[in-house]
């Protein structure tokens, strides 16, 4: 009797648990396998290589970076699509690392790569040259004050960057008003656009145009256009740097003073870097015109903040800004210095 039951357990259970032990199994079993140069074994699944770092997607620790330089071997069930400095593409599935170069495996047998031919792993389309990477940010800082003081201050802003392979168009606006005991105290805008077409992967050539306008400074409006030569330092999700000058008309119409035109030395620093593993973003961007006819003329902006992920795309950040115009009219001051918190959605 303990026999039969035995065996009728046996064929009762066993077709139960082989679907959950599968289930259980499956997962491991067609993940894609790193080791590294100490031995240890991850099991996940291969995002990205950029800059020298691996996007690895674990099930313990969510996407984690490792340095390539640390990795042995990769194997993946699901190809690696291998972008090289050459352009071309190769289909991976198997890499064994060395110091100079690599071996991989894929759908046409075994080859050697050196460390310098392999530009990324896993691209976004624009990086082949067949999308278009579109992003950008936008914010609104409001603050309304009633008591011993009225005051209501409203600042919003946006900038837009479409990336290719080859060039780059990016704008930028911005708008700040504010009001105190019923009256206006600060009116002014700024829009600005560039385009940037990239001569190599660093060196890049363009034009851009500025509009500007502040009332209180007595600015009705500074126009600027001309042609600019830059070059991109970094450029990847984790850190960005891009520096630029070149040649400008800069036309100056005031409400009070008598308008100015004159030829300037434009630049441009963009810089973003994201800290303590993304959980916030460090940028500072900077624009400014030199006047070549007189030395005192300078118009500087800076914008120096730290960006907050939420959810959902949404962002907060803290943002000082700094202004300097050595042009302004006697009464008015040279500087202007304004701190925001904004809260904004970036994509």
């Amino acid at each position: 009797m303990p026999s039969l039951a035995r065996r009728f357990l046996k064929h009762l259970v066993t077709p139960l648990l082989l679907p959950l032990s599968i289930a259980f199994v499956a997962p491991h079993a067609h993940a894609d396998e790193v080791v590294l140069k100490d031995g240890s074994r991850l099991l996940g699944e291969v995002v990205s290589r950029d800059d020298g770092t691996l996007g690895f997607k674990t099930e313990f620790a969510g996407t984690i970076k490792i340095k390539w330089d640390q990795i042995a071997t990769i194997a993946t069930e699901k190809p690696m699509e291998f972008l090289l400095a050459d352009q071309r593409t190769l289909m991976v599935t198997g890499v064994t690392n060395n110091e100079a170069d690599m071996t991989v495996t894929g759908t046409d047998g075994a080859t050697t790569l050196s460390q310098a031919d392999v530009s990324i792993i896993n691209p976004e389309p624009w990086r082949k040259g067949t999308g278009v990477k579109f992003s950008g940010h936008a914010n609104a800082g409001l603050s309304r004050q009633r008591g011993n003081t009225d005051k209501d201050e409203l600042d919003l802003d946006a900038d837009l960057t479409l990336r290719r392979l080859h060039d780059r168009f990016t704008a930028f606006a911005e708008l700040e008003k504010d009001r105190a005991e019923n009256k206006k105290i600060k009116d002014a805008w700024k829009l600005d656009g560039n385009y940037d077409y990239y001569v190599t992967e660093k060196w890049y050539w363009g034009g851009f145009v500025r509009f500007e306008h502040d009332q209180f400074a007595d600015l009705n409006l500074r126009s600027s256009v001309g042609p600019l030569v830059g070059y991109q330092w970094i450029e990847s999700k984790e850190m960005n740097l891009s520096t630029s000058t070149g040649l400008s008309y800069v036309s100056e119409d005031f409400d009070s003073q008598p308008d100015n035109d004159y030829i300037a030395i434009p630049w441009n620093i963009n810089f973003d870097m994201y800290v303590l593993d993304e959980f916030a973003q460090f940028y500072h961007k900077q624009s400014g015109f030199w006047s070549v006819e007189d030395t005192s003329d300078v118009v500087v902006d800076t914008w120096t903040g730290l960006r907050f992920p939420l959810i959902l795309g949404l962002v907060a950040s803290t943002e000082l800004k700094f202004s300097y115009d050595g042009a302004v009219p006697p009464g008015n001051s040279e500087t202007d210095t304004t701190f925001t918190v904004k809260l904004g959605y970036q994509w």
